[in-house]
């Protein structure tokens, strides 16, 4: 294990390794190399370790993976900059990074939530009006505008904050109540009156649809929707068509992103078993919580979140996603190969097989994907 400043990666990687081969620690003291992932981030000596020796400098394994441990300073939401973060050691060997061959098979999955819902007659009525669509171009408007001074944006939110409210209060049904509106209206009270009475129903539903001034195939549509809904499904099958509400999709947002990553670890010598053992108690304890209290309730200080970022010894690599900062949940170890070997004499595992699953906590939108994300 090595000591430097924070700084390029692939540098410290390298002087870890020329260290490593001196058999000496080796301390970075240039402050011009020094970067502070956070605001509240210092310039305190990070201690690392690298698995196997020579990575970076091998050309053999010229990719490598950074995993830095973070503390949540604060949040106040999802999206990219809403939280902040302080760089930490992990475990009694105060590890703040630990460096990994990049595995096969990486990759990244951008997915976007998109449900569907049903849309009632009385809904669509209301999408159709003026006062709604006043209302959705305020709120356009607002979500669209460039630098404004406080009073146009208190104006702004002023026009679309009375353009829902007038939705909400119901003027926009106030608007139909001679036409499509009354008619919906009148669609329950036929439910109610009864098969009997439907048919009355059902023409003085047509008459009001007349006055809304909508095209001949609307009207047609909405008058077999309206007789479904009064006959009920068995009568609407024997008669040969079936009633649904319209439905539309709705987008819900985009999700997070989830990884994951495994490495398996052989050691070719008692140091770098040494290594093996300390990079699984880095995942396993910074991903856990602190008990802070057992008493009536169980409260956990949250557990670190990590860092991950590729490089080649040139630096940070360009053409392969970046990754926000992760929660990891999930570490799954396993031992000893196919078959259960250790080494004679130390009794440790031949092979040491690590399985980390990640899920970013930070969304990711067009901004972040223009920048590499």
């Amino acid at each position: 294990m090595s000591t430097f400043m924070r700084g390029n990666p692939a540098e410290a990687i390298q002087r870890q390794n020329a260290a490593d081969e001196a058999g000496i620690v080796h301390t970075q003291l240039d402050v011009g190399r020094m970067e502070m992932a956070t605001q509240v981030d210092s310039f305190a000596v990070m201690n690392a370790i690298t698995f196997p020796k020579g990575l970076g400098d091998d050309p053999a394994q010229p990719f490598f993976m950074t995993y830095e441990p973070k503390k949540i300073t604060s949040a106040v939401g999802g999206t990219m900059g809403d939280m902040s973060f302080q760089g930490v050691n992990v475990t009694r060997n105060n590890i703040s990074q630990v460096a990994l061959p990049i595995p096969t098979g990486i990759n990244v999955t951008y997915a976007q939530g998109w449900d569907q819902t049903d849309v009632s007659a009385a809904q669509g009525a209301v999408m159709n009006s003026g006062v709604f669509n006043s209302a959705a171009s305020a709120f356009k408007d607002l979500s669209q505008a460039g630098d404004m001074t406080i009073n146009e944006g208190v104006n702004a939110a002023m026009k679309a904050g009375g353009g829902a409210y007038d939705v909400v209060a119901g003027k926009t049904m106030d608007t139909f109540s001679g036409g499509l509106a009354g008619a919906v209206k009148s669609l329950g009270e036929a439910a109610v009156a009864g098969v009997s009475g439907g048919m009355g129903a059902v023409s003085n539903i047509m008459s009001k649809i007349g006055k809304t001034g909508i095209s001949g195939n609307a009207v047609a549509g909405i008058t077999l929707g309206v007789a479904g809904k009064l006959l009920g499904p068995a009568m609407s099958t024997a008669a040969g068509f079936s009633s649904f509400n319209q439905v539309m999709a709705h987008y819900q947002g985009p999700a997070f992103r989830n990884f994951n990553f495994t490495y398996t670890l052989r050691p070719l010598s008692a140091k770098d078993q040494i290594n093996i053992v300390k990079i699984v108690d880095f995942f396993k304890i910074a991903s856990a919580p602190s008990q802070i209290s057992n008493g009536l309730f169980r409260i956990y200080e949250l557990p670190y979140v990590f860092k991950i970022s590729f490089y080649s010894k040139d630096g940070e690599l360009k053409d392969v996603n970046k990754i926000a900062h992760c929660a990891c949940t999930s570490v799954a170890v396993s031992y000893g190969g196919d078959r259960f070997q250790t080494f004679s004499g130390t009794n440790s595992p031949v092979e040491t097989n690590i399985t980390l699953t990640f899920k970013e906590i930070e969304l990711i939108t067009r901004a972040e994907m223009e920048v590499g994300y």
